[in-house]
């Protein structure tokens, strides 16, 4: 038997491989049991949620998974890395930054987030984004709601960037949206070269996220209606 193979092929979910990161794999000839050995680990699909919702840095998504150790995280990404999902990327400054970024075969990943977020809204419950009781904070849901709500075929033709800012929020007051290649980029703060600048209130933003209102109605709008109207059209109700 090679080196780092599972001990047997009995189906049962076994250690692949030595030392402290041990990969475990349920070493099963399923379809659904080879995506768990990549996708089934604790905290793995939290972490592609926070990057496709605009973390990109080990340090923010640290806080957003609370929780979970900087030893798990740090394994959780290399994992990432190593199956083709995750990138990292080494940015210039000072101090210089590491970054960390989806794949394409990582961006696959969200229907099957989308499909558990449908489950949980018909069988567990969904978050109002508007209840404090939840305890969610508004940089997350301003960039978890737009992500999930997304409809990537509406996008096509679309190529947009959107600030929004609500000055209401304590922990983050403006988030740069960007449609790009079908998918949107949510990032924290304002890129200074935006399309568009909705400054709002957090119910205001979902109001435009719903389709309930146009971006001008529930707050100051900088740029060109027509355009945010087309960006509006690229979400469902959430």
């Amino acid at each position: 038997m090679g080196k780092g193979m599972p001990a047997s092929v009995n189906g049962t979910y076994q250690s692949r491989g030595t030392g402290q990161n041990d990969r475990k794999s349920y070493n099963h000839p399923c379809t659904i049991a080879r995506a768990l050995d990549i996708l089934g680990d604790r905290w793995t699909l939290l972490i592609l949620r926070d990057l496709m919702s605009g973390l990109h840095r080990y340090t923010e998504i640290q806080e957003s998974c609370q929780g979970m150790s900087p030893n798990v995280l740090s394994d959780r990404l290399k994992r990432l890395q190593d199956d083709g999902l995750v990138e990292r990327h080494h940015r210039k400054g000072l101090p210089p930054q590491i970054e960390y970024t989806l794949t394409e075969k990582g961006w696959a990943v969200r229907p099957v987030l989308q499909s558990l977020i449908d489950w949980a809204k018909q069988h567990v419950g969904s978050l109002d984004p508007e209840d404090p009781d939840t305890g969610a904070t508004t940089d997350f849901v301003v960039r978890v709601i737009p992500t999930f709500a997304f409809k990537a075929e509406k996008a096509v033709e679309i190529a947009a960037t959107m600030v929004v800012e609500i000055a209401e929020s304590t922990n983050c007051t403006a988030w740069t949206f960007e449609i790009r290649d079908g998918h949107l980029l949510p990032r924290r703060n304002a890129t200074p070269t935006a399309d568009l600048h909705l400054r709002t209130t957090a119910s205001g933003f979902f109001a435009f996220v719903r389709g309930q209102a146009p971006a001008e109605q529930v707050g100051e709008l900088t740029g060109d209606p027509n355009l945010a109207r087309a960006i509006q059209a690229c979400f469902t109700s959430a």
